[in-house]
């Protein structure tokens, strides 16, 4: 008996853990998305690049240099998962429209009205698996940490380099590499 409780309160515990862990990734990615609403953070998809303004920086290096690669991470997870949701929705969308066309060129095609249309696409969304759908690849990326300032030319006062899959960061001020540019 006493074993018993010892596992459930063991158990319960973990989850309670797991919880909490749940709870502060989604208050990290909440903060998050209100600070790429905010423009201080804004993420390159094309170009693989990170733009971060000089206060949130500050803000974010003053937990030290683990505190500071974790936070790149964080925001990295945030940008991936908003460029993976964006792909996810293009893609179903795809479907859907591929699948309304089909069923337009039918025979019956003629007599098909909005909730016909609205149930094909609900079932051709059922048919999808996540597996149909090639996630986009975790890459390195640059980052750069610019003034906050609303000139239309502003240097960036540091760049830098983040690695997601070993969280390997290298980090330099902006005159340091200004430089190498030229060579």
């Amino acid at each position: 008996m006493t074993l018993n409780l010892f596992k459930l309160w063991r158990e319960r515990r973990k989850q309670k853990q797991k919880l909490q862990d749940y709870k502060n990734l989604l208050q990290t990615w909440t903060w998050l998305e209100q600070v790429f609403q905010s423009g201080m953070l804004t993420f390159d998809e094309k170009a693989h690049r990170l733009f971060i303004t000089q206060p949130l920086a500050v803000l974010l290096m003053a937990n030290g240099a683990d505190g500071w690669v974790n936070s790149i991470h964080n925001i990295y997870q945030y940008a991936y998962l908003r460029q993976s949701q964006k792909l996810w929705d293009e893609f179903i969308k795809e479907k859907e429209i591929a699948a309304v066309k089909d069923a337009m060129n039918s025979p019956s095609g003629d007599s098909i009205n909005r909730d016909d249309i609205e149930r094909i696409k609900r079932a051709r969304r059922a048919e999808i698996a996540v597996s149909d759908m090639e996630p986009p690849r975790v890459e390195p990326f640059e980052f750069f940490i610019v003034p906050d300032s609303t000139e239309a030319k502003v240097e960036p006062i540091g760049i830098g380099h983040y690695d997601p899959n070993t969280k390997e960061m290298e980090v330099a001020s902006w005159e340091e590499v200004k430089g190498y540019l030229g060579r």
